[in-house]
């Protein structure tokens, strides 16, 4: 049976890849924090698991794979780990000018803060999530800073003042290094904070499932649903989104759209 969209109804509204989707009252039956799952052998790639819910176990999908996006909880590891890596590019790269340094070498360190691995990452790095690009954005300046030193370094040799880069290195070892290592150690509690994943329960029929999705927006009515929709604006397979709702921000004018899904419709895709 078709889904039934009404402004006398109220929605949960949630994310998945930054963008808002909205399921219809009725058929939620529980929002829940992330537990763990346990993998199902064969499943499709879009089936994580099944976890425990109540008195039995219910099937656990990914919206985010669903919808053909990478899953979260892989995009959290990918970062972690790339942050340990370039973590310790920039130990390894200062113990290099060290060396140079102390023991009158060639200056052969990477100058060009978007030249090395992490500065090429950095530039072309993007999330849809506001707190960890509000993060992200506090490397830019210690990270161009810290290239600079080689650049000055280099001058102070050239310049006979050997002493002077000696001291230069060492400073930049005890502060702006360690405060450059501070923010890669950081990124573990930014994403136990701000990147847990949620589960929503969802009934259809007398089926009941779970899906994982980003962040929970809110639970309300809507000011304005567009359904019928002229055409499946997901495309593809994807037509689980059958209405367009809009609601007002709060302290705006302006009306955010919401595509508001077919639940049944999901579970057809698996059937």
């Amino acid at each position: 049976m078709a889904q039934k969209f009404s402004l006398d109804s109220d929605y949960l509204v949630f994310t998945a890849h930054g963008t808002p989707y909205g399921v219809i009252s009725h058929d939620i039956v529980s929002v829940i924090d992330m537990m763990e799952w346990t993998p199902v052998p064969n499943s499709p790639p879009e089936m994580r698991g099944v976890i425990p819910f109540r008195e039995g176990n219910l099937p656990l999908f990914d919206l985010r794979v669903f919808l053909g996006s990478k899953a979260r909880i892989l995009e959290i590891k990918e970062l972690v780990e790339t942050m340990e890596l370039r973590k310790q590019d920039h130990i390894n790269w200062l113990n290099k000018l060290k060396d140079e340094v102390y023991n009158d070498k060639p200056i052969s360190v990477q100058t060009n803060p978007h030249l090395c691995a992490f500065g090429k990452w950095y530039d072309t790095f993007t999330s849809d999530n506001s707190n960890l690009n509000s993060y992200m954005a506090r490397f830019d300046t210690p990270h161009q800073a810290i290239h600079g030193i080689a650049i000055e370094a280099k001058k102070l040799i050239q310049e006979g003042k050997k002493e002077e880069a000696v001291k230069l290195v060492q400073s930049t070892e005890r502060g702006l290094l360690a405060s450059l290592l501070e923010l890669f150690n950081g990124i573990g509690t930014l994403v136990d904070r701000y990147m847990q994943e949620y589960v929503v329960v969802f009934t259809s029929g007398v089926t009941q499932f779970a899906m994982v999705v980003d962040d929970i927006r809110f639970f309300s009515r809507l000011d304005h649903i567009e359904y019928p929709l002229q055409s499946n604006i997901t495309g593809g397979d994807n037509d689980i989104v059958q209405a367009i709702g809009r609601y007002r921000r709060e302290n705006s004018d302006a009306l955010e759209d919401v595509l508001l899904m077919d639940i049944s419709r999901f579970l057809d895709h698996f059937v």
